[in-house]
């Protein structure tokens, strides 16, 4: 199917949309605590393990409210119950294994976050290489994240593809290891990358086949 022995991914917005999943939790709370300035603008769709704690603590203490750890708790299983993956990707992952390719997640979140959000796309058997920030620590944008991911998979840079969401983390650094990479545009609020980018999933699948 392509030409790459190795393929990338970013996680996060790249195989399932944490955006929405987190605006769906974040909903949740303001329902329950019967509390409606909008919690979506206290930055929560970003990698820091303690953001959502951070931001949670912050709502709660300009809101006069009680209850965070309670709240904290049940913003995380919501968070998970509301993962929902970009399916043909997904799809493409399975195709991309059956092929014999080497495929590895580099995500910024931390490796507990990391092994939930895998588990509950059904992936876990997929990738040869999860690397997180405790895995080399180091994470993104650092090319030696790439370099060193190729590294233990025993590929060359120039045999190898990555795909993901954010222009500054997963396709400027990538480029500049000497990997292709695609820009996941359909899960990103950004412009979209002048070289290579995805309108949708499906369009990943099709771009692969023709570089």
């Amino acid at each position: 199917m392509s030409r790459f022995d190795a393929i990338l991914f970013d996680m996060d917005n790249t195989l399932h949309s944490l955006r929405e999943a987190r605006f769906c939790a974040a909903d949740g709370i303001m329902a329950y605590k019967g509390c409606f300035p909008d919690l979506h603008f206290y930055s929560l769709n970003r990698d820091n393990p303690n953001l959502v704690r951070y931001s949670l603590t912050d709502f709660f203490r300009e809101n006069n409210l009680e209850g965070i750890n309670e709240c904290i708790w049940l913003y995380q299983q919501l968070e998970i119950s509301c993962l929902r993956p970009f399916k043909p990707m997904i799809e493409l992952v399975w195709k991309l294994k059956e092929e014999g390719k080497k495929l590895a997640i580099i995500s910024n979140a931390d490796i507990k976050s990391s092994a939930i959000r895998i588990r509950e796309l059904g992936l876990e058997s997929c990738f040869n290489l999860i690397v997180t920030p405790e895995t080399f620590s180091l994470k993104k944008p650092d090319i030696r994240v790439y370099l060193k991911t190729l590294e233990l998979l025993g590929v060359s840079p120039d045999h190898a593809v990555m795909i993901g969401d954010t222009a500054s983390r997963d396709i400027i650094p990538a480029r500049e290891a000497g990997l292709t990479a695609i820009h996941a545009w359909f899960g990103t609020v950004e412009e979209k990358d002048p070289l290579i980018y995805a309108e949708n999933p499906e369009d990943v699948f099709r771009i692969l086949e023709t570089l």
